[in-house]
């Protein structure tokens, strides 16, 4: 089939896509694409003077594609990348097609993709990287990945079949041994933390999902614990221990729910980074994002300045005004995550007022029991004002039952926002909790009412 065919059929396809208001054409293109012309990708991929960067891991890819986009466009590329989180193969395709003219020709030096932690190995074959970040693996989605163990070995499988350089967080005991996937030792660089202030959110009680030696399966042993099973580890039986970063984050200034002040060493030399996410995980996106840049050869002030400008990519930590309140947007999808988010904002606040938005959707992940294995009991105030909307709000609603926490479920989306917004007083502040295809919707609602960032752009 002829590349021109392909591109003409898939472009007019992603066109009535978007007059049909089906969505935004970043999947159905690739799709089409796939059945037409399945070499498509690699060959417009070729195309890119600069290469091809992938991010992967759990949680944090929009967010760390956004940063390395930022990065890599203050440093003179022209990006492409998929940022509206369409990161199945059809929606890397479907970017890849988006850019190119009929001719095959991309608009761009430089391809950047998230890309779904079970689809690596189904693209890095065909658009052969030459970078790779990995971020981090957390139990998400259980009926579709399975356990952390067969994530890891499919993002391995994806990372044989290149000669990446690998940016990999040290932190993650799952997530460092995957250097054993590289094509030579040289190639892997690693990220991490050395320490966190003690009052820093995400130091406390997360359940740990991952804290087996990836080798011998022996418990390790922690010598400190940021978040989840990120840490400083060490195997008592073999010779598994966490690897020494090049990039590593030395000294917290200030963390705090505005965002955190921190110092990072690269290779010895020291940079200060003003960053204006909050949270510890958003901490180890900007230093993935580092790590990254610091291996492509862009000079640490380009990076600095450019994290210190920093906005959330949509539904993250995404802050807006509506009838004189502030609101927090803040995308969950698994127990650490959701740990994390409570950790941050809600937890550290007197009488905060919180919608968790449930959905079991094919995006969201169809099974929800991962809500049980969320300390909700430690992680929200008794005065708290706690409302549950959502496909599977009532779940929300029985499981903070058990923890001990009154919520009042609202069927509609709407709804739920109104009456939560209607209950914070003016000039105060509340805080969305939704999974991601709450989140599109309520983001929908919202954008009718309020600024908001473009999803489909």
């Amino acid at each position: 089939m002829s590349g021109w065919f392909t591109l003409a059929v898939t472009k007019a396809a992603a066109h009535l896509s978007r007059l049909l208001g089906k969505g935004g054409g970043h999947a159905l293109p690739g799709l089409i694409a796939e059945r037409l012309d399945p070499g498509l990708a690699g060959r417009l991929a070729a195309g890119l003077p600069h290469g091809v960067i992938m991010v992967t891991g759990t949680n944090g890819k929009t967010t760390t594609t956004k940063l390395i986009a930022a990065i890599l466009e203050a440093n003179g590329e022209r990006v492409l990348s998929n940022s509206t989180g369409s990161n199945l193969k059809r929606g890397v395709t479907s970017a890849l097609i988006s850019a190119a003219d009929l001719r095959g020709h991309v608009d761009a030096t430089i391809g950047l993709f998230e890309v779904d932690e079970a689809s690596l190995r189904r693209v890095t074959g065909e658009l052969k990287p030459d970078h790779i970040v990995v971020l981090n693996l957390f139990r998400d989605q259980l009926d579709r990945y399975g356990e952390l163990d067969t994530t890891a070995a499919l993002i391995g499988e994806g990372i044989a079949a290149t000669t990446a350089q690998l940016y990999l967080n040290a932190d993650d005991p799952l997530v460092a041994s995957l250097s054993r996937y590289a094509a030579s030792a040289d190639l892997v660089h690693y990220f991490g933390v050395d320490q966190l202030p003690a009052d820093a959110p995400g130091v406390p009680q997360t359940a740990s999902d991952s804290d087996r030696c990836p080798v011998c399966r022996t418990r390790l042993e922690f010598s400190r614990t940021f978040y989840g099973h990120i840490g400083h580890y060490h195997c008592p039986t073999c010779d598994v221990t966490r690897p020494t970063p090049d990039v590593e984050v030395v000294e917290v200034a200030s963390a705090d729910s505005t965002g955190s002040r921190f110092t990072v060493a690269i290779d010895g030399a020291r940079s200060d980074v003003v960053f204006p996410l909050a949270g510890t995980y958003n901490m180890y996106n900007a230093l993935a994002a580092m790590s990254l840049a610091h291996g492509c050869g862009i000079a640490p002030a380009v990076v600095t300045e450019t994290l210190a400008s920093t906005v959330a990519a949509f539904g993250r930590v995404e802050e807006l005004t509506l009838d004189g309140r502030t609101l927090f947007l803040l995308l969950v999808k698994n127990p650490v995550g959701l740990t994390q988010v409570l950790e941050t904002f809600v937890s550290r606040e007197t009488a905060p007022h919180v919608l968790f938005a449930v959905s079991d959707l094919d995006a969201d992940g169809r099974d929800v029991s991962w809500l049980w294995d969320v300390p909700m009991e430690a992680l929200i105030p008794a005065d708290a004002t706690v409302l549950t909307t959502g496909i599977r709000g009532a779940d929300m609603t029985l499981r903070l039952h058990y923890a001990g926490v009154a919520a009042d479920e609202v069927e509609d989306f709407t709804a739920a926002v109104e009456r939560l917004v209607s209950e914070i007083p003016v000039g105060g502040t509340g805080y969305i909790l939704p999974t991601y295809t709450a989140m599109l919707a309520i983001r929908k609602m919202l954008s009718q009412r309020t600024a908001m960032q473009e999803v489909w752009k």
